[in-house]
């Protein structure tokens, strides 16, 4: 009729022809199994690396051996690789699961990305960037792309978790720049094949997990539990190597436990919280 306004146009279009419904919500529909598929086999293509992380323990496994002259001595390094990426794997079969409710994870993962590029890319090559191509794809088929321009403390913040993420966050990227300087100087064990670049990416991924945990957007809890595991994870492959190049030591690997525990500790409290807060 004239003088209806456009959405009112629209609904009752909507109700006179269910086949123009269905045709103007099934691309959506589609966009969001496409992405549920997509961040699926990412999470299966980043468990490949899980028989890394487990080098600590068992026969060590490396993704480049060029120039390694004892396996033994890259066991932490093995570790730092295969958990983090383990942590991650994990968080896209969440995004499958829940797919509209974790865009921190996006967020997350797109910044993950961007320093695996600017950490390795320079030393192991163009090559290297075939490893983002998953995390890519996801991001591109995500069904609300605006949704992750919002900047990640746009919901506010969680306050017990944000202070101890920004100290973890902190001791990481120290020790992700100590890593960085020797892969520069590039005459070490661990950067001849380049694992000292590969360290120092997924310190400052994690950190940046942990730092992220204490935002309010969607997607915080899984960010904030994966950073605990994967700090729990990496403190006891540090005790278990302590002489490791790299390692954290047997005291610096019990303080990483601690701290992942904190951390998974705080996120428990927000949510209680939170869920109670909800129930009044």
């Amino acid at each position: 009729m004239p003088g209806s306004s456009p959405p009112a146009r629209f609904k009752r279009a909507v109700r006179e022809h269910p086949l123009a419904a269905f045709l103007l919500t099934a691309p959506l529909a589609w966009r969001v199994t496409t992405f549920r598929v997509l961040a699926a086999l990412g999470g299966c293509v980043f468990l490949v690396p899980l028989q890394q992380a487990i080098s600590p323990w068992g026969a060590v496994t490396l993704s480049n051996t060029d120039g390694v002259t004892d396996v033994n001595l890259h066991r932490w390094s093995a570790a730092l690789a295969g958990g983090p990426d383990a942590g991650l794997a994990a968080l896209l079969f969440y995004l499958a699961w829940r797919p509209m409710r974790a865009q921190l994870v996006l967020q997350w993962a797109a910044l993950a990305a961007i320093v695996f590029l600017a950490a390795n890319v320079p030393f192991a090559g163009p090559a290297v960037a075939v490893y983002a191509i998953p995390v890519v794809l996801v991001l591109a088929a995500y069904p609300e792309p605006r949704a992750l321009l919002k900047a990640p403390w746009v919901d506010g913040v969680r306050l017990p978790l944000l202070g101890p993420g920004i100290l973890i966050a902190v001791f990481l990227l120290v020790d992700a720049s100590r890593a960085m300087v020797l892969q520069i100087g590039g005459t070490g064990e661990l950067a001849r094949n380049y694992d000292a670049a590969s360290n120092a990416e997924h310190m400052v991924n994690v950190g940046l997990a942990a730092l992220l945990a204490g935002m309010r957007r969607p997607g915080s809890q899984p960010l904030a539990l994966m950073a605990a595991a994967v700090l729990v994870f990496l403190g006891a492959a540090a005790i278990t190597v302590p002489s490791n190049p790299g390692s954290w030591g047997v005291l610096g690997g019990a303080a990483t436990v601690a701290a992942g525990a904190v951390l998974a500790a705080a996120a428990t409290y927000e949510w209680l919280r939170s869920r109670s807060a909800r129930q009044i």
